[in-house]
This record gives structure tokens, C-alpha cells and sequence, in this order.
């Protein structure tokens, strides 16, 4: 018997029914599973977010502390030279200057991608109290050295 005798006389294979029944069945499993998979997407980008605000809030800390520890330099110098209206971009340098000189300064550098806002340093000892952390349509915010959810950036 030769190989087409053999596939005619073997009629053995899924029907019609036995296949739509398996794309049913894979269709409902993806509908279960993408919409939790995009959840995990989402917490696993805001657990970055996390870590870039906390890294931006160390840079700018220790910046402040540089700062502050130059010789005849108050709290309020700091204060003066990192005020809560700026934005904190990449890199960026702080100083303090006594007319044109400058008397202490310090770099900045910020996560790709990300703004810090709304710093409040305490000028009785130069910690960072407050600040805003952006990245693309997400923030998260610190207050009174306290970290918040990241949530998304309201539209005004």
C-alpha cells in the first residue's frame, strides 16, 4: 500500500468542533489573563517610579548636605540657593555665592525621564522635608519625609 492509500483509508484528525471548541477555550484564557498581565505591567513601571524618586531624593539630600556643610554657610543660604519653585531636571548644578563668587556648589543629577518639583529643605538642618517626583503621566509625592502612592498626574 503506498502513502496516499494509507491517508485516504486514515480519515483520523479534529473535526470542526473540536477546533472552534479549542479557540474558545484559548479566548477565554486570554481574556482572564491580559487585563491582570497589564496590573502587573503597571505596578511593576510605579515600583520604578519608586526607586527613581528615592534616587533623586538621595541626589538631592546629599547635595543639600554639601551644601550646607561649606564653612559660613546657614540653612537659609541652602535654602535660598534649592528654592521650592525650582524643577530639577538631569543634571543640574546649585550655589551658593557671596556676590560673584561662589562660595560652595553642588550637582544634581536626576533619573532619565523624571522632574522633581516643590523641594522643601529644612533650613535649621538641611534635610529635604518635601518634593514632587514626576515621570511621564505618573508622580509621586513626599511629605514630611514620608512617601505617598505613585498616582497619575492630574490635568488641569
Amino acid at each position: 500500500m503506498n502513502l496516499v492509500e494509507r491517508l485516504k483509508k486514515d480519515k483520523k484528525g479534529f473535526t470542526l468542533v473540536e477546533m472552534i471548541v479549542v479557540i474558545v477555550i484559548i479566548g477565554i484564557l486570554l481574556a482572564i489573563l491580559v487585563p491582570g498581565m497589564f496590573k502587573y505591567i503597571q505596578k511593576a513601571k510605579d515600583k520604578q517610579i519608586m526607586v527613581d524618586a528615592r534616587t533623586a531624593y538621595l541626589d538631592i539630600q546629599m547635595a543639600a548636605q554639601e551644601l550646607y556643610a561649606g564653612n559660613g554657610v546657614t540653612g537659609a543660604d541652602v535654602v535660598a540657593a534649592m528654592p521650592k519653585a525650582a524643577t530639577y531636571e538631569k543634571e543640574k548644578t546649585v550655589s551658593i555665592k557671596d556676590g560673584e563668587e561662589t562660595v560652595k556648589s553642588a550637582t544634581i543629577s536626576i533619573p532619565d525621564g523624571g522632574t522633581v518639583t516643590e523641594v522643601t529643605i529644612d533650613a535649621s538642618n538641611g534635610k529635604v522635608t518635601d518634593m514632587t517626583y514626576t515621570a511621564g503621566e505618573r508622580k509621586i509625592v513626599m511629605v514630611k519625609e514620608v512617601w505617598g502612592e505613585v498616582e497619575p498626574v492630574k490635568k488641569d
